[in-house]
């Protein structure tokens, strides 16, 4: 019983799929063999790909596992910041990178911006030696001109970054901004080297954040995130819907701070809002916390509503979250408010 209550609940996601558009359709990737839709980091190695500023291999492989290294994350963290290399030239300083190097021009650039230097020792750049969170965050960072001077850190990050160490207000502003969080332990494992899909997520999420005033940006970001609420329900990946949810409701909030007067706006945002009240309703359905689930449907019910209202091109998607709020009180013994 328990079993055919998972997948009723499964089912009433499954046939979400009317399209989801505030502005432009979301165009997929990728043509990677090892890349599905239901990864975690499906939708940031999409888009820093289809901005040029990720790539795969010949063989067709993003290899998103694989550990990444210095030169490999260098040229990601340029290319995400916009910075142009092309036409760099001059001395190149460090023993262990040769002119015809196909990284010494990030290398070059990135030692002229002061966003990297010599081992202290040998003077080497080390450009195949893995790169750990807290360098990376270190060098993201600084390419970003995010200034971190008059943050002071009084206290302790975690209880792996204590306050004295020289990634810790690196590691403070990446966690207070959202773009790293901690794991089930409470760590920010400052060590920890990164992976490919690990430094792309990273990088996703800082991008989100500098282009905060972007307001159709945001609603595109948005669009794709809530696009895949739906396949990661499907694949029972409850909390993975989850986070897409909460961070579509979080950039159309900011959309809406953007251009509070606009009805186009205010719906989307309304919209996002539904869709993560509707999340709520699954979750708490699949655990048999069936009031908590009416209840949550309720909400979804009334805020499609309001989006709705707001404005009325979001008919045919708000009906349809609607009618899925719907389907969970039925199947919880909910009644509509």
């Amino acid at each position: 019983m328990r079993i055919r209550k998972k997948i009723i609940f499964l089912l009433v996601f499954v046939i979400l799929a009317v399209p989801f558009s505030f502005t432009y359709a979301e165009v997929s990737i990728t043509n990677y063999q090892d890349i599905l839709k239901t990864d975690d980091n499906y939708v940031a190695i999409s888009y820093l790909n289809q901005a040029g500023i990720v790539s795969g291999y010949p063989d067709g492989t993003f290899k998103p596992d694989n550990p990444i290294n210095r030169a490999e994350v260098l040229k990601m963290i340029l290319k995400g910041a916009g910075i142009d290399v092309s036409g760099v030239t001059g001395e190149i300083t460090f023993p262990d990178v040769k002119t015809e190097d196909w990284f010494a021009s990030y290398v070059m650039k990135a030692k002229a911006l002061l966003i990297i230097k010599g081992n202290d020792v040998d003077g080497t750049f080390a450009p195949a030696r893995q790169v750990n969170k807290a360098e990376f965050l270190k060098m993201l960072l600084m390419a970003n001109n995010i200034k971190l001077d008059a943050m002071q850190v009084t206290e302790d990050v975690s209880p792996d970054v204590p306050k004295d160490a020289w990634f810790a207000p690196f590691m403070s502003y990446a966690l207070k901004a959202g773009i790293i969080s901690t794991n089930d332990k409470g760590l920010l494992e400052p060590s920890k080297p990164l992976t490919r899909a690990e430094s792309v997520e990273t990088l996703y999420m800082l991008i989100l954040i500098k282009n905060g005033k972007d307001t159709q940006f945001l609603l595109h970001r948005a669009e794709a995130e809530l696009a895949q609420i739906e396949v990661y329900i499907a694949a029972n990946k409850v909390m993975n819907a989850k986070h897409s949810s909460e961070l579509a409701v979080e950039l159309t909030q900011q959309a809406y701070k953007n251009m509070s007067d606009n009805y186009v706006v205010l719906g989307a945002a309304k919209l996002a809002r539904a869709y993560d009240f509707l999340v709520d309703s699954f979750i708490y359905g699949i655990k048999k916390q069936y009031t908590d689930a009416a209840e949550s449907a309720n909400k979804v019910i009334d805020k499609a509503t309001e989006a709705w209202e707001a404005n009325n091109a979001t008919q045919p998607i708000a009906k349809h979250i609607k009618d899925r709020a719907r389907e969970i009180l039925s199947q919880v013994g909910g009644k509509e408010n």
